[in-house]
């Protein structure tokens, strides 16, 4: 799944994510999330977090500026754009001939994946350098 994500942040951003191993609390991780959904047969939901840091490294990379420039726009952006290309990605992985659906945005407690990942949830956590990220799939559209 690192793979999966490093191959849209490594050419976008300059990032390669890797397994996290444990050393970061997926609570701390889900400040905002972007949520796809992919409808058909084999429904599924793909969504990225992370927390203020995270958001706010990733949009400074994307949008080429400093990180004291970023606003809550550009980490929406941001984040809706990465969650858009790793589901498109997914979708190739697995073969699913279903079309992608819009990113959406949710923070606080309003659609927030649960924590810890429930049955038909999975969660990875991932690190590069000092950004938390988690990737969520979730069976069925959430």
């Amino acid at each position: 799944m690192a793979a999966v994500v490093s191959g849209v942040t490594q050419t976008m951003l300059g990032l390669s994510f890797v397994p996290d191993g444990g050393s970061s609390e997926l609570s701390n991780l889900v400040w905002r999330t972007a949520v796809l959904p992919i409808p058909g047969s084999r429904p599924i939901t793909v969504g990225l977090s992370s927390d203020t840091h995270g958001c706010t490294t990733l949009s400074a990379a994307m949008f080429g500026c400093a990180p004291e420039t970023v606003d809550q726009s550009m980490m929406n952006d941001s984040l809706c754009e990465l969650v858009n290309m790793t589901a498109g990605l997914l979708k190739s992985l697995m073969a699913l001939d279903q079309a992608l659906g819009l990113p959406k945005i949710v923070d606080g407690g309003d659609g927030v994946p649960a924590v810890p990942p429930t049955d038909g949830q999975h969660a990875v956590v991932l690190r590069a350098q000092q950004v938390g990220l988690v990737l969520w799939i979730i069976e069925g559209i959430a």
